[in-house]
């Protein structure tokens, strides 16, 4: 997923029949859910408040995300 010019990985992982994985490096994020797709949207959420985040404070480095 590309964003404002900058690239963030979306890894997803299945684990049984409905437990799956998003993990982005750039971010250091894991979410978990049920479906692929609940997984990479939740993911692409994350990353787009992020990238909002860095929006309304342009003197912030791009640290990964605390929580």
């Amino acid at each position: 997923m590309i964003v404002d010019g900058k690239e963030y990985e979306i890894l997803i992982r299945r684990q049984g029949e409905d437990v799956y994985s998003a993990f982005c490096p750039q971010l250091e994020l894991i979410v978990r859910g049920t479906a692929h797709v609940q997984v990479e949207e939740k993911m692409k959420q994350l990353i787009l408040e992020h990238v909002k985040g860095l929006d309304a404070n342009p003197g912030v480095k791009n640290e990964p995300m605390q929580g």
